[in-house]
């Protein structure tokens, strides 16, 4: 198994364990990208950049995550989870691609810096100081 699988593997772990699925919802693609597959709980799009882009290097950009049910903490459990992947898996960012208003103003909550008007980042030491905190 490479290193893009176990970490899809965690993922699909989580998700299992957090939703209450029986059956695996996440795949990886051949171009590193972490997706899960139609269902009404959760919808995950995680592209996995080791290179630097608009994004810095080393980088987990979740581009696209949401939950049936909102407001209700699945999206800082999920980063507090994603921080510990990242830091497993020696990723020293975390980003939001596109984001939308919902999505920058949680991005702000948690300390993401704006990189160019919808796209946020933070390096996982500084979320690892955020939940360390809470």
């Amino acid at each position: 198994m490479t290193e893009y699988e176990e970490l899809r593997a965690d993922i699909d772990r989580y998700l299992m364990e957090r939703f209450k699925y029986r059956k695996s919802l996440v795949w990886l693609t051949v171009d590193n990208i972490i997706a899960t597959r139609r269902n009404s709980r959760v919808d995950l799009y995680l592209r996995i950049r080791k290179v630097e882009s608009r994004f810095p290097p080393d980088c987990l950009i979740i581009a696209r995550l949401g939950f049936s049910k909102e407001r209700i903490g699945h999206g800082t459990h999920f980063i507090r989870f994603l921080t510990g992947i990242a830091r497993k898996y020696g990723f020293k960012h975390i980003g939001i691609e596109c984001a939308d208003i919902k999505s920058s103003t949680f991005a702000k909550k948690l300390g993401f810096y704006c990189i160019d008007g919808e796209n946020y980042a933070i390096a996982v030491t500084n979320l690892i100081s955020y939940f360390s905190m809470e």
